[in-house]
């Protein structure tokens, strides 16, 4: 949009640039965008979950155990919990790429980190601080696939980007453990570091921008013609997107408190059990890393083929029941863990958790989007994100309390009982109209907004 001056206005103020409130314009590419970002994922993913299994190992190194690793979770956990809201909001403001960018800088940084990490203490660090720094990642990822989505195919591309993410779970801990069992920690380390120094070049280069942020002011420099992009940012910004979080809630209140709710247990129980499943592992059923590593590695590819194949259902069926199901699902592989010690026997249940996973969590996540104003979606998200680092805080500090007193049953046996506390917290779901509070306290209702089925 050319904004051009008066000749009288020129001579007034010549070199003064003119503001205009105008919404910045992207023409992004929306099938090409979400394969970029689901391509992102599964890279970012892979190198993540390769280091991941062998956490253990190299903290047993260190002379360290359970208590040890389920600190670093917990450290990690807490400091992402803290960031998220704001990041969240700091992606409405300033856009997604950003976010996304400066979250896969980090992950580079951290795994160099890992690689020289002397200590279980220097572990911990750099894992909250890996937790606090790329918080904003999942909130932005969701957002763009919510900003470009058809608002009655919200559920499959979600689905769609979360299935490159699952896609690292399949290569990601099958190669940690051959590289761990073959060459040590440190190679597994090293290509994890490549891995993610790739996936930040293939953002960098091909991720466009997708939010449209009307606050966003375009300002024409008359001298040259320049266009440049200017935030209305002031350090009081932050403070005053805080005072007016309430505005930014979905209005549906209940709902989701109980999506959240349901979000914060199916994590703490993941977390509840992480610790003493990988000891438990290498310990009881006698796993080496590439055992671990396959049946982690089962699990993602069926989270992979159900959100990719499965993550429309919830367009179809309702939001509701497709939740319920998967949240069930879920549970199969604390209840196999409890009551199987035959290998083939606990990676069919893993297969039907990932399974389960790939139900609820895009229908979770299209929930929360279906009673969000599209100026708030990344806040909210980042508010799902809060609730899932809550649980798991409180996953692994409860498992280092209880762990000296209960077998590795007792543990599994806890988690399956708090999933079904989940399954209880979905049947009492209800929905409620879809309407908002803008920034601005009046009351709208946004016609692309669905109800929570």
């Amino acid at each position: 949009m050319n904004t051009q001056l008066s000749h009288a206005e020129a001579q007034e103020s010549p070199k003064e640039p003119q503001i205009s409130f105008t919404t910045a314009r992207y023409f992004p590419n929306p099938r090409k965008t979400m394969i970029i970002l689901s391509l992102c994922m599964a890279l970012q993913m892979t190198g993540f979950v390769m280091i991941l299994p062998l956490f253990a190992r190299r903290f047993s190194e260190f002379g360290a155990g359970v208590g040890s690793l389920g600190t670093s979770v917990m450290a990690g956990a807490l400091a992402g919990t803290l960031a998220a809201p704001f990041v969240g909001a700091l992606a409405d403001r300033f856009g997604r790429r950003l976010l996304v960018l400066g979250s896969l800088a980090v992950y580079v940084l951290s795994f160099i980190g890992y690689l020289f990490a002397s200590s279980a203490l220097a572990l911990i660090l750099l894992r909250a601080a890996a937790g606090a720094l790329t918080a904003g990642l999942v909130p932005a990822v969701i957002s763009i696939a919510a900003d470009l989505a058809p608002v009655d195919r919200r559920g499959r591309w979600i689905g769609i980007v979360s299935g490159g993410a699952s896609a690292g779970w399949i290569a990601g801990p099958i190669l940690g453990g051959i590289f761990y069992d073959r060459w040590g920690y440190e190679a597994a380390v090293i290509v994890s570091i490549l891995m993610a120094a790739a996936t930040f070049l293939t953002a960098f280069f091909t991720l466009p921008e997708t939010h449209k942020n009307p606050d966003r002011l375009l300002i024409m420099d008359e001298g040259n013609g320049a266009r440049q992009k200017l935030d209305a940012f002031h350090p009081g910004s932050l403070i005053l997107d805080w005072h007016t979080f309430r505005t930014a809630l979905p209005r549906s209140l209940s709902a989701f408190a109980a999506l959240l709710g349901i979000y914060f247990t199916v994590m703490y129980a993941w977390a509840f059990i992480e610790p003493s499943f990988m000891f438990y592992a290498y310990d009881d059923l006698g796993w080496n890393s590439s055992m671990l590593g396959l049946v982690m590695s089962t699990y993602g590819i069926a989270m992979m083929l159900g959100e990719f194949g499965l993550g429309h259902l919830s367009d179809l069926f309702g939001r509701k029941p497709v939740i319920v199901l998967g949240v069930i699902l879920f549970s199969t592989q604390f209840i196999g863990l409890a009551f199987f010690r035959n290998y083939i026997w606990i990676s069919v249940c893993f297969v039907a958790a990932g399974l389960g996973n790939a139900l609820f969590d895009p229908a979770l996540s299209a929930s929360i989007l279906d009673i969000t104003h599209k100026d708030h979606q990344a806040r909210i998200q980042g508010l799902k994100s809060t609730a899932g680092s809550l649980g798991t805080i409180l996953g692994p500090a409860f498992a280092i309390l209880l762990t000296p007193f209960l077998k590795a049953q007792a543990i599994f046996l806890m988690a399956a009982g708090t999933v079904l506390l989940a399954i209880v917290i979905g049947l009492l779901v209800k929905p409620e109209p879809g309407t908002f509070m803008t920034a601005q306290g009046s009351t709208n209702t946004n016609s692309s907004v669905t109800n929570v089925k």
